[in-house]
């Protein structure tokens, strides 16, 4: 790596210990998640805003991440959409899972579905090896022990 790579790659290390800019990137995963639960809603701000008796231009501050939300904030906007929204403490290693359970029970269905389909395909194959297995005893006139004695050599 070149030294001006390596320079910019210890300054962007840097900067990520630094508590500012820790906390400015939590702000924001808030504020794209709360300005994504409201458009899968179906509002826009305007609808937000006069649905919290708000100004548009707090809505727009709460959605961009512009203000320092509180937790009677997200509150109120989770309310409005018909949310409730949960706090997850964890340690700074881990990581955290936010499954979605639209996504979950597609990914269940499709497992469901996948499991029913592999079944499908045993039974399929199943019925197969006994066919094969018969024809072959009726034409060579083994007895079952001495085509498994064959099979397995």
């Amino acid at each position: 790596m070149n030294t001006v790579n390596h320079e910019f790659s210890e300054l962007f290390d840097s900067l990520w210990e630094d508590e500012s800019t820790q906390f400015e990137a939590k702000a924001q995963d808030v504020a794209i998640a709360l300005a994504s639960a409201v458009e899968k809603a179906g509002l826009s701000r305007g609808e937000l805003a006069k649905k919290l008796e708000w100004k548009p231009s707090r809505v727009t501050k709460v959605l961009t991440g512009s203000s320092n939300l509180t937790l009677k904030t997200m509150f109120e906007v989770c309310r409005a959409i018909g949310l409730e929204f949960d706090v997850v403490l964890r340690k700074a290693s881990e990581r955290v899972e936010v499954v979605d359970p639209d996504k979950h029970r597609a990914i269940y269905q499709e497992t469901i579905n996948n499991l029913h389909r592999s079944r499908q395909l045993l039974d399929a194959a199943t019925q197969l090896h006994r066919k094969v297995s018969q024809r072959a005893l009726a034409t060579r006139h083994y007895t079952r022990e001495e085509f498994r004695v064959k099979l397995a050599a």
